[in-house]
C-alpha cells in the first residue's frame, strides 16, 4: 500500500472523536504555539507622527493617499457613516508645514472617492460617477464623465506610462486619455475576462514603461500599451506550499522598467512583464492552533461545561487540520521532489504584504504582523540588491502608503480603536543606514538553525515535527514530564510519514492518554488507536516506507439462535443428541471465543498489564461507565476471566 493511501486512512480515523474518560473542565491551550522570528532587522527609533483629524469630523480608515509635493490628499471614511460605500471616503488635504488637515470643499465635498493618484501637481480621483482631475494649485476640477468618453461609471484605477495615461472601468474596459486631454477614448474591442472562478472584479491599474497590469483579487492580466487585448497571467502568482494558494492580491505597484512588484496575502511577487518571468518571495505559514474559550465571559463567570466542550471541539478540529495540512506537502514533496513545510522560511517576509509605494528605488511596503494580526509591519526594501534595509512595528493594520521628500505616510483601519488613522513617518531614519548592514532576502540554513535554537524546548518539538525533523521531535520531548502536545509529537512523529513504526506511534499513544486523560490530544490518540494495528509484524527497513495495515475487525462471538416454540420440527431428533438449546460450544468454538476475547482485550489494555482499569473501561464504554457488576473479587479492575464472563453477557451484534 502506497504510504500516502496509509496516512489518508489514519487522518479518516483521526476525524471521529472517541468519548473522553471523564467530562471535560478544563479549557484547552494553544495548540502549537510556535513564536515568529524576525528574520528583517528592526530598527527601534523610527519617529512616527498621529496626524489629528478634528474632533467634530473622526475617521474610522483611511482608503487611500496620494501627495502631490506640499500637499497631500486622504481619502478616509467617517466613523458611523452609512451612506458611503466600503471602499469610498471623503477627501481631504494636509499640509505638513502648517500642520493643517481640513476636508475638501466645492464640487468635490459631496463625492465618494474610492481612489487617488497622484500625476505631476494634477490629482486624479476615482469618484461615484465617473474621474475627476484636480489641479493642485489652484483646485479646478476637471470631470470626466459619460460626455467626456468615460461610460464606465466606477472606474477602479488609473495609470500613467510612457506612452499615455488610461483608466481602468469596473467591468475591465480600458480607456486612454485623448492627446488634448479633454476626454477619453476606449480603446479595448474585449474586455479582459475574469474568470470562472475568479467573480471579484478588476481592482488595480499600473503602468510601468510601455507596459500595463490589471489585476482582480486573484487574478492578472497585462498587455504592451499598444496592443489590442490583455494578456492574462492565471500562473503568475503561485505559492509552493498548498495553505497558501491561491494567492489573495492586495496592491500593485510598478517600477517604471516594465516590472510589477504586487503584494499578497502570502507574500511579495515580481513580474516582469516582457518575459513573463515571475519572483516569489513566500511568507511562512502558521501552524497554531488558538485554544481558549473563543467567546468572551464575563468578570467572576465560570464557562459552561458546554462552552469548555465546543472549545475542545474547535481545537481537535484544528489540529486535525494541521495533521491534513502535513499530509498535504509531504504528498507535494513527493510530487515535485522539492521539500516544503510551513514552518521552514524561505523568504524574511513576515507577513502578507497589505500596501505598497516606490520612493526613488527604494520600495516601502505594509506586512501583516504574524504575532498580532491587529498589527502590521512597515519595511524597507532595495529592490536593485533584493536587500531588506530594516523595518518597525506599526500599532494598526495599514490601509494605504504614499511618499513625499521627507515622509512616508501610513493611512490605517482604526475604528476599532477611536484612533487617528493616519500617520507621518521619518524616512531619513531607514533611508541612512548604509549598505553593509542590509540583509539578502534568502536565507542561508546556518542562520535558521541558529535562531531556531532561542526557542524552547516546546516550540523546538513543533518546528521539528512540521519541518519534518522525526529525530529532532524525539530529542525534545524526551524525560517522564512531557506535555500532553509533546507526548502527541512525539507518537505522531513514528506514523507513515515520519519514522513509519506503528508498534512506537501505538506504545506513545497509550502513555499520553493515561498521563493525560482529560487532554484533547488524548481523544485524539483514541480515534488514533482504534485504527492502528494490535501488533507489529515483520516491518521492512525505514528507507522503505512501509502502509499502515488496516486492523482487524472484532469480530462479533457468534450464536445459534433457537427455533421459534411455533416451527415445526424438520426431522426427528436423536435422543442421544442435545438440541441447539442443549448443545454445548465444542473446543474449536471455544478456542476462537477465547482468541476473540484476548485481541479485545488487548486492544483495550492501554497499559499493557492484562487487566481493565476503570480509566481503560470508561475510555471504550463511555464518561460514566462502571465496572463493579462484572469485578468479581473486587478489586477494581476486570482480569481476563471477568471480561470473558461480559463479553459472554454481552456479545457483539
Amino acid at each position: 500500500m502506497n504510504p500516502f493511501v496509509a496516512l489518508a486512512w489514519m487522518a479518516f480515523g483521526i476525524l471521529a472523536l472517541a468519548a473522553a474518560p471523564s467530562a471535560p473542565s478544563k479549557v484547552p491551550r494553544d495548540a502549537f504555539a510556535l513564536r515568529p522570528l524576525d528574520w528583517i532587522p528592526v530598527i527601534p527609533q523610527v519617529r512616527v507622527i498621529p496626524v489629528a483629524f478634528p474632533e467634530t469630523k473622526p475617521m474610522g480608515y483611511v482608503h487611500a493617499l496620494a501627495s502631490t509635493g506640499d500637499r497631500l490628499w486622504i481619502s478616509a471614511h467617517p466613523f458611523g457613516d452609512t451612506n458611503l460605500p466600503p471602499n469610498a471616503g471623503r477627501l481631504w488635504s494636509y499640509l505638513p508645514g502648517k500642520d493643517l488637515l481640513e476636508p475638501a470643499t466645492g464640487i468635490l465635498q459631496g463625492h465618494a472617492v474610492a481612489g487617488l493618484r497622484a500625476q505631476s501637481k494634477h490629482l486624479w480621483l476615482m469618484i461615484d460617477g465617473g474621474l475627476a482631475r484636480l489641479d493642485a494649485k489652484n483646485f479646478a476640477v476637471d470631470p470626466f464623465g459619460q460626455p467626456q468618453g468615460m461610460t464606465s461609471a466606477n472606474p477602479t484605477a488609473v495609470a500613467d506610462t510612457r506612452r499615455g495615461f488610461f483608466a481602468l472601468g469596473d467591468s475591465g474596459a480600458l480607456f486612454r486619455l485623448s492627446p488634448d486631454e479633454r476626454g477619453f477614448l476606449r480603446i479595448d474591442t474585449a474586455p479582459a475576462a475574469t474568470g470562472d472562478r475568479d467573480p471579484s472584479g478588476w481592482r488595480f491599474l499600473a503602468g510601468s514603461g510601455d507596459w500595463l497590469l490589471a489585476a482582480t483579487d486573484r487574478r492578472l492580466a497585462v498587455r504592451q500599451v499598444e496592443a489590442t487585448r490583455w494578456n492574462p497571467q492565471p500562473p503568475a502568482l503561485k505559492p509552493r506550499s498548498p495553505e497558501l494558494d491561491p494567492a489573495g492580491i492586495l496592491a500593485v505597484c510598478p517600477d517604471a522598467e516594465g516590472g510589477f512588484w504586487i503584494g499578497t496575502d502570502a507574500g511579495l511577487a515580481f513580474l516582469q512583464a516582457d518575459t513573463g518571468k515571475v519572483e516569489f518571495r513566500e511568507r511562512t505559514g502558521g501552524v497554531g492552533v488558538p485554544g481558549g474559550l473563543g467567546i468572551p465571559i464575563a468578570a467572576g463567570m465560570q464557562p459552561t461545561a458546554a462552552a469548555i466542550q465546543s472549545a475542545r471541539a474547535r481545537v481537535a478540529e484544528g489540529v486535525r487540520d494541521r495533521m491534513r495540512l502535513r499530509a498535504r506537502l509531504a504528498r507535494a514533496a513527493r510530487e515535485t521532489g522539492v521539500a516544503v513545510d510551513p514552518v521552514t522560511p524561505t523568504s524574511r517576509i513576515p507577513g502578507g504584504i497589505r500596501a505598497l509605494a516606490m520612493d526613488r528605488g527604494f520600495l516601502w511596503m505594509a506586512a501583516a504582523d504574524p504575532w498580532v494580526p491587529m498589527r502590521s509591519r512597515i519595511l524597507l526594501f532595495h529592490p536593485g540588491s533584493r536587500k531588506w534595509i530594516g523595518g518597525f512595528s506599526f500599532g494598526f493594520p495599514v490601509t494605504a502608503l504614499a511618499v513625499d521628500d521627507r515622509y512616508l505616510w501610513v493611512g490605517a483601519d482604526t475604528q476599532f480603536a477611536r484612533a487617528t488613522p493616519l500617520y507621518a513617518v521619518e524616512k531619513s531614519t531607514l533611508l541612512s543606514i548604509p549598505a553593509p548592514r542590509w540583509v539578502p532576502d534568502a536565507l542561508e540554513t546556518e542562520e535558521i538553525r541558529t535562531r531556531v535554537a532561542s526557542l524552547t524546548a516546546s516550540e523546538k518539538a513543533v518546528f521539528a515535527f512540521f519541518s519534518g525533523d522525526a529525530a529532532g521531535v524525539l530529542r525534545w520531548t524526551e524525560g517522564g514530564s512531557v506535555t500532553d502536545e509533546q507526548a502527541f509529537l512525539r507518537a505522531m512523529a513514528h506514523d507513515a510519514l515520519a519514522l513509519n513504526q506503528p508498534d512506537q506511534m501505538a506504545l506513545h499513544l497509550r502513555r499520553l492518554i493515561l498521563q493525560h486523560p482529560d487532554s484533547v490530544f488524548s481523544e485524539l490518540a483514541t480515534a488514533l488507536l482504534e485504527r492502528l494495528p494490535t501488533s507489529t509484524e515483520t516491518r521492512p527497513p525505514e528507507s522503505t516506507p512501509s502502509p499502515i495495515p488496516r486492523p482487524p475487525v472484532e469480530p462479533s462471538i457468534p450464536t445459534v439462535p433457537a427455533a421459534p416454540p411455533s416451527a415445526p420440527a424438520l426431522s426427528p431428533t436423536p435422543t442421544n443428541l442435545p438440541t441447539n438449546s442443549q448443545r454445548q460450544p465444542t473446543s474449536a468454538s471455544k478456542a476462537s471465543k477465547g482468541s476473540a476475547a484476548s485481541r479485545i482485550l488487548q486492544r483495550r489494555d492501554l497499559n499493557r498489564d492484562g487487566r481493565l482499569n476503570l480509566v481503560e473501561w470508561r475510555l471504550w464504554q463511555g464518561p460514566k461507565a462502571e465496572l463493579k457488576a462484572w469485578d468479581r473479587n473486587g478489586d477494581g479492575e476486570l482480569d481476563p476471566s471477568e471480561f470473558q464472563a461480559y463479553l459472554d453477557a454481552n456479545p457483539a451484534p
